[in-house]
C-alpha cells in the first residue's frame, strides 16, 4: 500500500507532498511563463522559416506551407497572450502551455502522415521532447502523451501502408512509454529543485526570530506598494519599549519573547505578507486601502493585549491617499516614525517609566 501511495503521489504531485505541490503553484507558473516567453518565439521563427524554405523550394514540400504558416502564427498569438494577458491571469499561463504542445503534437502527426510508406520521425521526436519542456503534474503530462500516441497510432492504421503500420505503432507505444516515464521522473527532479530553492527564498526574506518578513525584504518591496493599492496606504511603525532593560535584567531569552510576542500581534492584525521586522527592535507594517479610524482601533487593542502580558510598544501611523497626489513611501514612512517617536516620548514622560530607556 506505501508503494501504491508512494507511485500516485509522484504522477500526481512530482513526488511531494498535496500541501507543499500547491504552495509550489505561483513559481510553477513563472517558469513556464519564462519558458513560454522563450519557447514560442523560437518555435514561432522555426515555423516561419520553414514556411518561407518550402515556398522558395517548390515541390512537394510546398504541400507543407500551409501548415507551416497556422502553427508560426498559433506561436505569436501564444507569445502575445502570455505578454498581455498572463500577467493579469496567471492561470492562463497553464493552458497556453498546452496548446503550445499541442500544436507541436499535431505538426508532428501531420507531417509523418505525409510520407505513408515511411516511417514517423517527428511525432515521435516531439513526443519524447515536448512533455520536458515544461513544468506540471507528471499525470496530467502523462495522459496528453497517452492521448497522442492512441490518435497517432488510430491515424497510422488508417493512413499508412501495411509495411510501415506495425513499426509506427509499436514505435509510439515503446517512445511514449519511455517518455511518460522520463517526464515523471523530471517533473520530480524540476519540483524538487523548485521546492529548494523556494526554501532558500523564504529563509533570506524571513527574520529568523520572529518568522515575518526581515529588512531585506522590506528595502526589496516597499517601493511596489504604491502599485498594490487602489486608493490608500496606511503605514504602522511599532518600537518596542524597554527591550534593553529586559535583556539586561531578565536576559535574552525574555527579550527574544518579547519581540516574539509584539511580531505575532502585528502579523495577526496586519497578515504576514505587509509585516516586517526592520531593526532589532522595531517593526514596520502596511494595510491598503484600510480605514485610519479602523487601524486605531486595532492598535490600541494591540497596545492593551501587550501591556496585560508586561510588554509596552510604541505606534506611528500615517497615510497617503492617491486622490492627493503621487504616493512617496519615504515620505509615509518618515511620518509613520516621526509619530511612533511622539508617542515613545509620551511613553516615557510617565513617571514609572521613565526609568526604562531614554529618547
Amino acid at each position: 500500500m506505501d508503494l501504491i501511495r508512494q507511485i500516485w503521489k509522484l504522477f500526481l504531485y512530482a513526488g511531494v507532498e498535496k500541501e507543499e505541490y500547491r504552495q509550489l503553484l505561483p513559481s510553477i507558473r513563472k517558469e513556464n511563463e519564462v519558458l513560454l516567453r522563450v519557447f514560442s518565439p523560437l518555435a514561432g521563427v522555426m515555423f516561419f522559416l520553414l514556411f518561407i524554405v518550402s515556398m522558395l523550394s517548390g515541390g512537394f514540400t510546398t504541400v507543407n506551407a500551409p501548415t507551416y504558416l497556422t502553427c508560426g502564427i498559433i506561436m505569436l498569438l501564444i507569445l502575445l497572450c502570455v505578454r498581455c494577458f498572463a500577467p493579469k491571469h496567471p492561470k492562463l499561463i497553464m493552458l497556453l502551455v498546452y496548446v503550445f504542445e499541442i500544436v507541436l503534437y499535431v505538426f508532428g502527426i501531420h507531417v509523418s502522415m505525409l510520407h505513408a510508406e515511411r516511417p514517423a520521425v517527428s511525432a515521435v521526436a516531439f513526443l519524447l521532447v515536448s512533455p520536458l519542456l515544461f513544468y506540471d503534474r507528471p499525470v496530467r503530462l502523462s495522459a496528453l502523451l497517452a492521448a497522442v500516441v492512441a490518435v497517432f497510432c488510430g491515424i497510422v492504421v488508417r493512413s499508412k501502408t501495411p509495411e510501415v503500420v506495425e513499426s509506427d505503432v509499436w514505435n509510439m507505444i515503446t517512445f511514449g512509454i519511455v517518455s511518460i516515464a522520463a517526464t515523471v521522473f523530471i517533473m520530480k527532479i524540476k519540483c524538487r529543485a523548485l521546492a529548494q530553492s523556494r526554501q532558500i527564498e523564504i529563509i533570506s526574506q524571513t527574520d529568523l526570530l520572529t518568522g515575518i518578513k526581515n529588512r531585506n525584504h522590506f528595502e526589496k518591496l516597499k517601493e511596489l506598494y504604491p502599485e498594490l493599492c487602489r486608493s490608500s496606504i496606511i503605514c504602522v511603525y511599532a518600537d518596542v519599549n524597554g527591550l534593553h532593560e529586559t535583556n539586561n535584567k531578565q536576559g535574552h531569552q525574555a527579550g527574544d519573547r518579547m519581540l516574539t510576542e509584539v511580531a505575532a500581534k502585528m502579523r495577526q492584525c496586519f497578515g504576514l505578507e505587509h509585516t516586517y521586522r526592520v531593526g532589532g527592535d522595531e517593526f514596520v507594517a502596511f494595510e491598503l486601502d484600510g480605514r485610519p479610524e479602523k487601524t486605531l482601533s486595532e492598535l490600541d487593542r494591540i497596545r492593551q493585549e501587550l501591556n496585560e502580558e508586561g510588554y509596552h510598544v510604541s505606534f506611528g501611523l500615517s497615510v497617503q491617499d492617491k486622490t492627493q497626489g503621487a504616493l512617496n513611501m519615504r515620505e509615509l514612512l518618515k511620518a509613520a516614525e516621526s509619530s511612533m517617536f511622539s508617542d515613545k516620548r509620551e511613553f516615557y514622560r510617565q513617571p514609572e517609566n521613565n526609568r526604562r530607556g531614554r529618547l
